[in-house]
């Protein structure tokens, strides 16, 4: 299917102040949405990278921001982010992954560190000094907190020494935040990653990625949410690599592979939530079907559409 580029709608920002849903994409910065997320001029590159949140307020009332997992953030990130956003927009910020890596990937951007254990892995005094202080200044801006684990040695999963140490990790964080957690390890899904996460309010993150079981399956299990609120972040198809996805969607102009089963899951939990007053955020990725405010505006078109 390949579908048009259309103008958006400001429903998603009527839902956030309606029903305490915040429904947005990850990152934003994508000059292939030009035409359909942003219209205004940029006399560069450079500036449409630098203005282009303030543009992308105007239709969506929250954004996934994956900046602050390759780097801490820092005061002027946080300060030009709250710059160009109003005052009832939302940011879900991912951990840097010097909280959440566990082992540093053989990619060439570590450098030195490559292949080597992180000595930083869940370590609470960093995390505090060099990521909550620094994004509290967010404020009321401030949505979840996501830490992103990716795929673990089977050999933590298996022992129960990553679950004990995430236990003891959530169990000294303030209780004053929207705290979130991302997994890739699909044999974590059972009662007992579920009630470590519900003992401390922290939301099981429910994903749509290539190798985790089916976001369907995920959203089916009333264990899964494990705090007052939810948190879902769709990003690839069943069964397809990242980097296959980049490549079939590029440069994210169109839908070009509807996804009907993960839309219905969704809309049936949208649903739900706003019938029992249950307050989350949904990030939805260019990478999921091609064209993540296209893919955003159809599902709230087929959301208002099953209330009525």
């Amino acid at each position: 299917m390949d579908t048009d580029p259309q103008l958006l709608s400001n429903r998603a920002i009527s839902l956030a102040k309606e029903s305490g849903i915040y429904v947005g994409t990850s990152s934003w910065k994508y000059e292939g949405w030009q035409g359909l997320v942003y219209n205004d001029h940029y006399s560069s590159q450079k500036a449409f990278q630098r203005r282009c949140l303030a543009e992308y307020a105007r239709h969506f009332p929250a954004v996934g921001v994956d900046a602050t997992f390759y780097r801490f953030p820092s005061e002027r990130l946080i300060e030009e982010l709250d710059a160009l956003t109003p005052s009832d927009f939302r940011f879900g910020l991912k951990v840097t992954e010097e909280i959440t890596v566990y082992k540093y990937p053989t990619h060439p951007r570590y450098g030195s560190r490559k292949g080597q254990d992180n000595p930083t892995f869940l370590d609470g005094e960093l995390f505090s000094s060099n990521f909550l202080e620094v994004v509290s200044e967010l404020g009321p801006k401030l949505g979840p907190i996501i830490f992103q684990f990716g795929t673990l040695p089977r050999s933590i999963v298996d022992d129960g020494s990553f679950l004990r140490q995430l236990d003891d990790f959530l169990g000294a964080l303030p209780s004053d935040y929207r705290f979130a957690v991302e997994i890739r390890n699909h044999q974590l899904l059972d009662e007992g990653y579920f009630g470590i996460l519900h003992t401390h309010g922290v939301a099981h993150v429910h994903t749509s990625w290539s190798w985790m079981p089916p976001f369907p399956d995920q959203v089916s299990k009333d264990s899964s949410f494990t705090a007052e609120h939810f948190v879902m972040r769709l990003l690839t198809p069943p069964q397809v690599a990242y980097k296959d996805a980049v490549e079939a969607f590029f440069p994210y102009q169109r839908i070009l592979k509807p996804l009907p089963e993960i839309r219905q899951a969704l809309i049936t939990h949208l649903n739900r939530a706003i019938q029992t007053s249950f307050p989350g955020y949904v990030f939805v990725n260019n990478r999921l079907e091609g064209a993540a405010p296209l893919t955003i505006e159809q599902v709230l078109d087929e959301l208002l559409n099953s209330e009525g």
